[in-house]
């Protein structure tokens, strides 16, 4: 699914539009906390257009190891 958004101040928030169980939702996907070695990845939807968004997924990526880890 194609996504608007930027990155701005360190931080990149990214949204769309997907159907789900037959209503159309939005979903915002956030990068933040990015470090050398690591990023915070966040994914919300919302079904009031924006108005507030439930977070339903988290995680923290992390370079292990080759060249990712060498980058600094």
């Amino acid at each position: 699914m194609p996504t608007i958004g930027e990155f701005k101040n360190g931080r990149g928030e990214f949204f769309d539009q997907e159907t789900l169980n037959g209503r159309t939702i939005f979903v915002r996907f956030v990068i933040s906390d990015i470090t050398a070695n690591s990023a915070r990845f966040e994914q919300a939807f919302s079904d009031d257009g924006g108005k507030t968004w439930e977070v339903n997924w988290v995680a923290t990526g992390y370079a292990c190891g080759g060249e990712a880890a060498a980058v600094r």
